[in-house]
């Protein structure tokens, strides 16, 4: 099973049941997001954002509890063949879709009473499959579904959709083959890649498919009611839902106004029910931290954009002459790493950090060498002098001073360097505008997955680097199948970010999920989109 990173929020009363007369089931959750989804097509999306709203508003095959175990969703029972190639479920009979009131003024009458009273069946997941794999989808999802016999292949344009390893032989049976066995695999069919969709519902859109309440059937514990883009997005309790676990809020509004140096005080003021917070985020004082997740990567950030650190041979010279003496004295919630990839990150049904171990690639502290890449750089770009500017928050300020010391002895008088204390917040947001050039700041990954995080940078991401080495490092990791293939594969595109010095990690660190004190009953897995909201109460 995956590591399970998290677990239900649960103030400790000892108190009798009548005492807790006061504790609401129908109270209203509030919950900030960075923006508005784009979309909230399961088999389209990799948003954070979306994957939040999907994992309360559709349910698969299976399901997590509150401990994060494996339990029934639209499947009440399944096989798997002893040689764990085959598995077969047994879907819940007359399980149904929630078809939104909006959708008789949009589409009439007649379309919104044959929707309403449509059931799940298998079929609907054979169809959401072959959508997640076929090419003209082109799914960020879809490597979670090569396990699955003959998916890669047609994902690849080598074999007919037709040959997909999923069947139907009856409304509520469904059959998947694997080409070998995958032991995450039940733990996958959570994600959101493998929800449903009924085909004739998805044509009848025209391809606006969860581009609106008005374009999607919900299965989940809750269905959207209302989305503006500009402002917010609601989800309500379904009370057509066949899950085993009672539905508590009868709604939760999502804003699109998250700011991570605001929001420990609008969990302060009310103003939201939970939040992840950054490392260097204080907890407020009536929150209760739920979970800490150690997502965060801590170090020097190079923006390879840059006119001068567009250059490899000049992040590797700098790379190659920080001393990580200067930084031994830890930060509060940190720990020394050298790796990229974050602690919470799995590759497969292994933790990536724990499977690499010792392996960990990175750049030694080499002077001479450094001098060697500083001269070739020079070179290439054509000049005797380079200045660089370092925001640095003002904890480290004396270490890095001490770092730039080392830089210029090595580099010679052809190297200025100036420092900027900004605050962690100021820091992240010129990260983001691509404002800077070199930073010490934190990566933090939205994903559970580390192929999923390492797949976030093919563009460039936050480091804007560009170049068709990474893509195609990241195209090949998209095709492996087994735990060994995903770990050599990560290893290769964590080495790749490393050995071209796009980042100089120093520390782990960890986010935290807490809750305001009125709330108890989120439960969060194993990366910022794994909430669910069921078992969510809140109470004055």
């Amino acid at each position: 099973m995956r590591r399970f990173l998290s677990v239900i929020c649960a103030l400790a009363m000892v108190i009798s049941l009548a005492s807790c007369s006061n504790r609401g089931d129908n109270g209203t959750i509030l919950y900030s997001l960075a923006k508005s989804p784009s979309t909230l097509d399961p088999q389209y999306t990799s948003e954070t954002e979306a994957q939040i709203i999907i994992n309360n508003v559709f349910e698969g095959l299976v399901r997590l509890s509150a401990e994060g175990e494996i339990i029934p969703g639209i499947a009440q029972t399944w096989t798997v063949s002893p040689d764990g190639l085959t598995y077969t479920f047994s879907l819940k009979p007359g399980t149904e879709w929630y078809c939104p009131i909006a959708m008789k003024g949009e589409f009439g009458e007649e379309f919104y009473n044959k929707f309403s009273k449509e059931t799940v069946k298998a079929e609907d997941f054979v169809f959401a499959m072959k959508r997640a794999v076929s090419p003209e989808t082109d799914s960020p999802g879809a490597h979670r579904l090569f396990v699955i016999e003959n998916a890669a292949e047609i994902h690849a344009g080598y074999a007919d959709i037709s040959s997909l390893g999923v069947t139907a032989p009856d409304d509520n049976t469904l059959i998947i083959r694997l080409t070998e066995a995958c032991p995450d695999f039940l733990e996958r069919l959570t994600e959101s890649v493998f929800m449903p969709c009924n085909e004739e519902f998805f044509n009848a859109t025209g391809g606006r498919y969860g581009l609106s309440h008005k374009h999607m059937l919900c299965n989940g514990p809750f269905y959207v009611s209302s989305w503006d883009f500009e402002t917010t997005l609601t989800i309500r309790r379904n009370n057509y839902y066949a899950g085993k676990q009672t539905v508590m809020p009868s709604l939760v509004n999502f804003d699109f106004d998250y700011n991570a140096e605001t929001v420990g005080n609008d969990i302060s003021l009310g103003n939201v029910s939970a939040a992840f917070l950054p490392p260097d985020t204080p907890v407020p004082e009536n929150a209760t931290v739920v979970k800490n997740n150690p997502n965060s990567v801590f170090g020097f950030v190079f923006n390879c954009s840059d006119s001068f650190l567009r250059n490899a041979n000049l992040r590797i010279a700098l790379g190659s002459a920080i001393d990580r003496g200067l930084f031994a004295q830890v930060p509060d919630n940190a720990e020394p790493m050298e790796g990229f990839i974050p602690k919470s990150c799995t590759a497969g049904s292994l933790n990536y950090r724990d499977a690499v171990g010792d392996r960990t690639p990175g750049i030694n502290y080499d002077t001479a060498a450094a001098k060697t890449f500083w001269q070739t750089a020079l070179s290439e770009l054509g000049t005797d002098k380079i200045q660089l500017t370092v925001l640095c928050p003002e904890t480290l300020d004396s270490a890095v001073r001490n770092q730039l010391q080392i830089w210029q002895k090595t580099m010679g008088i052809g190297l200025a360097v100036t420092i900027e204390n900004k605050t962690p917040y100021e820091i992240r947001s010129a990260v983001r505008s691509g404002n800077y050039q070199i930073a010490l700041t934190g990566i933090e990954s939205a994903y559970g997955s580390a192929v999923d995080f390492l797949s976030s940078f093919e563009n460039g991401g936050v480091f804007r680097f560009s170049g068709d080495d990474y893509g195609m490092i990241i195209d090949r990791l998209m095709t492996v199948r087994s735990d060994e293939e995903l770990l050599g594969g990560c290893y290769t595109a964590e080495n790749y970010i490393l050995q071209q010095a796009i980042c100089y990690p120093l520390y782990s660190r960890s986010s935290c999920f807490v809750t305001a004190d009125d709330i108890e009953g989120i439960s969060v897995f194993d990366s910022e989109s794994d909430i669910c909201f069921i078992g969510t109460k809140r109470f004055d």
